[in-house]
């Protein structure tokens, strides 16, 4: 069984919170998106249980697969391996999987997200997301 985790921006300190996916759509106008993060997850604590509001643009869901570094993958992460061509890609995801994707938009499909784990060991460097400013 894989551990089911999202990540997203916080609304207001713009930081990245991890945890749990709920979504409102009790305004008509915009969707809203909250992410419930708990101080002591890792340690099976989940009685301190706090709600962050979320830009919904930033929400992604953890892969299930690490870097070469121990980082967790996430949807709309940027990882690099030195054999590749291009050199750096975006995790996404669309139709139930997750893949490998040029980072600029239009998104296009480079590979499988197998290519991760090349040999059954991590091979891929997180180097950032699509969602900060970076020069990668």
């Amino acid at each position: 069984m894989r551990e089911i985790l999202f990540r997203g921006k916080d609304s207001i300190t713009k930081s990245w919170v991890y945890g749990a996916l709920v979504q409102q759509q009790d305004d008509p106008l915009k969707e809203k998106a909250f992410i419930i993060s708990y101080s002591n997850y890792q340690f099976g604590d989940f009685s301190e249980a706090v709600m962050h509001e979320v830009d919904p643009e930033t929400v992604g869901q953890c892969t299930g697969f690490g870097d070469k570094n121990g980082n967790k993958i996430f949807e709309g992460d940027i990882v690099c391996m030195d054999d590749w061509i291009p050199p750096c890609m975006q995790v996404a995801y669309a139709k139930g999987a997750f893949y490998l994707a040029e980072i600029e938009k239009p998104v296009k499909y480079y590979g499988d997200i197998y290519y991760l784990t090349y040999g059954g060991k991590p091979c891929a460097k997180v180097i950032g997301n699509i969602y900060d400013d970076l020069s990668y």
